[in-house]
């Protein structure tokens, strides 16, 4: 068995740069995932929270993505990147959602969450980029096990609001497939101008299960709605639904690390976060801990901001401990690198490529 697991490390170690970039560009796939998943509610709410496509003739012009700072880049207009957004956010806050229209169920202790997390909605500022994208390898026990792709894939509509589609996808690594092969997709909607999350999907294809996570988040009711299908090897079928109400100011789990890009970060900031997955809400407490520099792709050092989170998290590997997070310390504020316990160890990610 360790003759075997030793002959795997010394192949991986040998693929080259040709079959690294033939496996991040396999990342890189355009179109729409929908979750297939089994729903029972009305039809009209589906409808509700169908993605369209948004006239780019109708829309601002928005800056692209920057390389990685360290990275040569060609004075070419295509590289250009405004400092700041040409746009201001524009916050109907609380006073939209008086407590008379709430429903008559509604839980007072999401109140008191609402108007703490109001305070943090309040610094924000918008400062993101279309086709930003970025790549970063995932390393758990010494090995490079995967790779996932960060991007942002632009404007769309959900029942009449703009949003931002941002996208992931995580894939094991060739070798590290013959051992548990992951394919992972997320992708998450969430408005422009308030950056409060709408629509979230997690599609998961691994090789002890495959995975559909839909969840719908309706202000108008004030509620997450979550769909989600569990299927094993051998056929067996989990199905679960639920909903449950919500905070107004509250984001999935995955837009969160482009929150941060529109947040101060100055030196000792402490944010209080609402996080929706699965229809319950979880508070992330981030604090920025700090500036130093870090050493990315090729050994290039950079300065960074370093953020430490906590939170309960309600899925299969992450539990209860510290997550951090490296952003670039600049404008952009891209995101350098993550680390995370797991049940065995931890997990890091470390940006390789970006634009």
């Amino acid at each position: 068995m360790k003759i075997w697991f030793m002959a795997i490390l010394i192949l991986s170690g040998c693929s080259s740069k040709k079959k690294e970039k033939d496996f991040q560009k396999s990342l890189d796939k355009p179109g729409e995932v929908t979750p297939e998943v089994q729903v029972t509610a009305p039809v009209i709410l589906l409808e509700k929270f169908e993605v369209e496509k948004i006239d780019p003739a109708a829309a601002p012009p928005a800056p692209v993505g920057k390389p990685v700072p360290g990275k040569k880049v060609s004075k070419t207009p295509s590289n250009k990147v405004e400092a700041k957004p040409a746009m201001k956010a524009q916050l109907p806050l609380t006073q939209d959602v008086p407590v008379s229209k709430l429903p008559t169920d509604y839980p007072e202790a999401l109140l008191k969450l609402n108007q703490n997390a109001e305070k943090v909605w309040k610094l924000y500022k918008p400062n993101h980029f279309i086709n930003e994208k970025i790549f970063l390898d995932i390393h758990y026990l010494g090995m490079t096990v995967g790779k996932i792709m960060v991007t942002n894939r632009g404007k769309k509509m959900i029942n009449g609001k703009e949003v931002w589609h941002f996208h992931s996808r995580f894939k094991s690594a060739p070798f590290y497939s013959k051992i548990y092969e992951l394919d992972d997709t997320v992708d998450t909607y969430v408005t422009t101008d308030q950056f409060l999350s709408i629509r979230y999907s997690l599609i998961q294809r691994e090789s002890k299960q495959s995975v559909d996570d839909l969840q719908l988040h309706d202000r108008d009711q004030m509620k997450s709605f979550w769909f989600y299908k569990q299927t094993k090897p051998d056929g067996a079928l989990k199905n679960k639904e639920k909903n449950a109400h919500i905070p107004y100011f509250s984001i999935d789990p995955f837009s969160v690390l482009f929150f941060y890009q529109g947040l101060p970060m100055k030196n000792g900031d402490i944010y209080e976060i609402p996080i929706i997955n699965k229809a319950k809400i979880l508070l992330l407490r981030s604090e920025v801990e700090g500036r130093e520099e870090i050493k990315i792709e090729d050994n290039k050092t950079v300065k960074a901001i370093r953020v430490h989170a906590t939170t309960q998290y309600t899925g299969e590997t992450l539990k209860s401990g510290d997550i951090y997070l490296w952003f670039s310390d600049d404008d952009h504020r891209r995101l350098l690198k993550a680390k995370a316990k797991i049940n065995m160890g931890s997990v890091t990610a470390d940006i390789v490529e970006g634009q």
